[in-house]
């Protein structure tokens, strides 16, 4: 079944029920599995990740880092074996257990980026607000959620068309070296962040014009609904966040 016709509210557990998850367990092979079946998921409800690289691309360093750092810092572990030493680095110990650690740390970013990735394509801004309504959320911070959320993609295209424009005049656009990337990203923030105050000021004029505020509560245009699938995503849910509690406090696996 399609991701975009689940029930926002199952996607939103789905979503909670992940980042519980990932906590719960520290090993990295536990966290890499929920990855597998995240992306099994998505693979198996024709959810497009061709946009998963693009923002996996620039965390690519942090992730070295990550390791780095962690490889020869982490000092306590649950299982003591994880204490072996691999190598030494100017004098720092390199362990095997700062290694898994590093490699769970990786992991979760990389299932939260899918995660958030997978919620933000197949939600529409509609169904949170009917979600924040529910919830009695004020109509000015529903407002505020959605369209701070909605203005990602359009903020990204602009920066796009804003990349090609100054191509097409001669700058040297995102040039190499961090003195470079910063002089060159002067001839992009300029032009984006005046973009993004005519885009307020526009949406302020049309949401006056529409009658926001004349009201204080919000009218949805229809109803969310529970379908039988969704009953099924629901329970392979709580299934999955009580095996793994069960795992972990239960059996005691999936800790570094």
């Amino acid at each position: 079944m399609p991701l975009e016709r689940l029930d926002v509210r199952v996607k939103l557990a789905t979503f909670v029920a992940i980042m519980t998850v990932l906590f719960v367990i520290t090993h990295p092979l536990g966290n890499l599995a929920l990855l597998v079946v995240l992306l099994a998921a998505l693979a198996a409800s024709r959810t497009p990740l061709g946009g998963l690289w693009s923002m996996l691309q620039p965390l690519l360093l942090v992730f070295v880092l990550i390791l780095a750092v962690t490889t020869v810092s982490t000092t306590r572990f649950t299982n003591a074996g994880n204490a072996l030493v691999l190598m030494t680095f100017w004098g720092l110990p390199a362990t095997l257990g700062g290694l898994l650690m590093g490699l769970s740390f990786v992991v979760r970013i990389v299932v939260m980026v899918v995660a958030t990735y997978a919620f933000a394509i197949s939600t529409p801004v509609d169904d949170l607000l009917i979600v924040l309504s529910g919830l009695h959320a004020p109509a000015w911070l529903s407002i505020l959620v959605t369209t701070a959320l909605s203005f990602i993609p359009t903020m990204a295209r602009r920066r796009d068309l804003i990349v090609e424009a100054q191509r097409a005049r001669g700058t040297r656009v995102l040039d190499t070296g961090p003195l470079g990337q910063v002089t060159s990203n002067v001839a992009i923030m300029v032009p984006l962040v005046t973009n993004a105050i005519l885009l307020a000021d526009n949406l302020a004029v049309a949401l006056t014009n529409r009658g926001y505020g004349a009201a204080r509560t919000m009218t949805a245009m229809r109803d969310l609904s529970f379908r039988p699938s969704d009953a099924v995503v629901l329970a392979a849910v709580i299934l999955l966040v009580s095996a793994a509690v069960w795992l972990r406090y239960g059996l005691g696996y999936g800790v570094v």
